[in-house]
């Protein structure tokens, strides 16, 4: 069991990992709820998502699969539809769908295990949201009151300068206000689990042959917070190692469509009780999938591992309490790190100073977002202002939130000549730092290269259209090789001459790997 300083330290990383890999989404989320509100307005909002029409569940369920957001960065945009009227049943599809898969996580899960895998996952879960949807529906027929607010914004048509301030100045606000404190609720779960779980806890746990493995993965997953990126490549480590299927479909459903802030959310605001046979209908639903896929999506010819890594983020990340503290911290945090993640939380506080100090000074958003069409039909538009209705508006944010995706999944895994110029130098860092025994070093660039075998997977399918069923099958075995390297460095007592017998195998399957990008037959 962990002491008490290790249990508070080790929750504090926890959270502060948690927040670092939710900003960029979060900071999506605030954006997309402006967008909602003061460019869509009411009436659009409740369109996008398919208003009181039977196409709502599928329709909330195909915009969160195109959004880039997290079970954090949905929470402002949960507010904003709230605001608008849509239903309950729709916000629970939305809420759970979201998180769930974007292009770019989706694009990543097919490289991890067989595609079918991923499809069916999809598929299961259009199945759960739309089920808990009617559900929600059938408990809940009050028609929501939306705010005056909403409904005069849904009438104005004049946009410009004065609507785009508006909402830089709605962005600040929530920044620091109710999503910012759903987000520490959300996070809490991170903090109980490192302070429950002790370092290395899970990494025997969920074992393929376990019946218990979905019921252990249930208790995990409802306080967890996971990215969908990170939570992809968990499935991928599961499936890698022969870990449970059903406990995989469990994580995913649960540690990623929801967290801590969800049914929290919805029980303050839809009641209690349909919120409480929501969250009981989720978990009997997921975990009645988990075990009808529990033996027939086991990959076949894949023994279990009996260990795994791919849980340790949500254990204690501190085995003993440090006698440097700082140090240990700084390690912890720079293994979450990246440039995306420090760029964001900058930003990201820039907006909560700037939401504080507007709160501090009482402005808000209302005089901005005051717009009058019909004197601009009389005077002319003023400046940038322009009058657009907003069935153009809609088709034209749809249509842009679709190319964004597009654009984001080429950014995101490029050309296979600058992914191997990335991994080679990944492989650098990792075995010069392996050869020399320095282990940490090694440790910290060994996940780079493997996220960039990855990307230039991805990369490689989205440029030429397939990827070679050799090519697929190199880079199995050189994450294969990196898995058992990983083990080696970690293993105590450290061990030179197997290090270096490991990376003599690893410069062979190398060779292979890259050829097979280069040469293009």
């Amino acid at each position: 069991m962990n002491s008490a300083p290790v249990m508070l330290v080790g929750g504090l990383l926890r959270i502060a990992q948690g927040f670092i890999a939710a900003a960029p989404t979060l900071l999506v989320g605030l954006l997309i709820a402006a967008i909602l509100r003061y460019y869509l307005g009411r009436d659009g909002t409740r369109r996008l998502f398919g208003g009181d029409s039977l196409r709502s569940l599928p329709q909330s369920w195909l915009v969160g699969m195109l959004l880039p957001v997290c079970s954090i960065g949905v929470l402002p945009i949960l507010i904003q539809m709230r605001r608008s009227g849509v239903k309950p049943g729709a916000m629970s599809a939305f809420a759970l769908s979201a998180p769930l898969f974007n292009p770019l996580s989706l694009l990543y899960g097919l490289t991890l295990s067989r595609p079918l895998v991923i499809i069916l996952f999809a598929l299961g879960s259009l199945i759960i949201v739309t089920a808990l949807g009617c559900l929600w529906d059938s408990l809940d027929r009050r028609r929501q009151q939306t705010a005056d607010f909403d409904r005069e914004e849904s009438d104005s048509e004049l946009i410009g300068s004065r609507r785009l301030a508006a909402t830089v100045v709605h962005m600040a606000r929530d920044a620091s206000g109710i999503p910012l404190a759903l987000t520490l609720l959300a996070l809490s779960g991170l903090a109980l689990l490192a302070a429950i779980l002790p370092f290395g806890a899970m990494q025997h746990s969920v074992e393929r042959d376990d019946p218990m493995a979905p019921l252990t993965m249930l208790l995990v997953a409802v306080p967890v917070y996971a990215t969908p990126m990170l939570a992809m490549s968990q499935l991928g480590m599961m499936f890698q190692h022969a870990n449970s299927p059903g406990a995989a479909f469990t994580l995913l459903i649960l540690g990623t469509g929801m967290n801590f802030a969800t049914p929290f959310w919805f029980g303050k605001h839809y009641r209690w009780k349909p919120s409480a046979l929501w969250l009981a209908g989720l978990v009997l639903i997921v975990v009645g999938i988990s075990y009808g896929i529990n033996k027939p999506l086991v990959p076949p010819g894949v023994q279990p591992a009996g260990h795994t890594h791919a849980f340790d983020i949500y254990a204690n990340p501190l085995s003993s309490f440090p006698q440097n503290v700082w140090a240990a911290c700084e390690e912890v945090i720079s293994k979450q790190a990246d440039l995306a993640g420090w760029i964001s939380m900058a930003v990201l506080a820039g907006f909560v100073t700037l939401g504080v100090i507007l709160r501090a000074l009482a402005i808000d958003e209302s005089r901005l977002a005051v717009a009058k069409p019909e004197t601009a039909e009389v005077n002319g538009p003023r400046g940038f202002d322009v009058i657009v209705p907003r069935t153009v508006l809609g088709a034209t944010l749809l249509a842009g939130l679709v190319a964004l995706s597009v654009v984001a999944c080429y950014a995101y895994y490029p050309p296979p000549e600058e992914c191997l110029e990335e991994i080679a130098l990944a492989r650098a860092e990792c075995l010069s730092a392996a050869n020399s025994g320095n282990k940490d070093h090694a440790l910290f660039w060994l996940p780079v290269w493997e996220e960039w075998s990855r990307r230039l997977e991805v990369g490689t399918f989205l440029r030429c259209g397939e990827l070679r069923r050799y090519q697929s099958m190199q880079g199995f075995l050189i994450r294969k090789k990196l898995e058992l390297l990983e083990h080696e460095l970690e293993h105590d007592p450290y061990e030179p001459e197997e290090v270096k017998a490991v990376i003599q195998g690893i410069f062979a399957t190398n060779s292979r790997w890259v050829a097979s990008f280069r040469d293009p037959s």
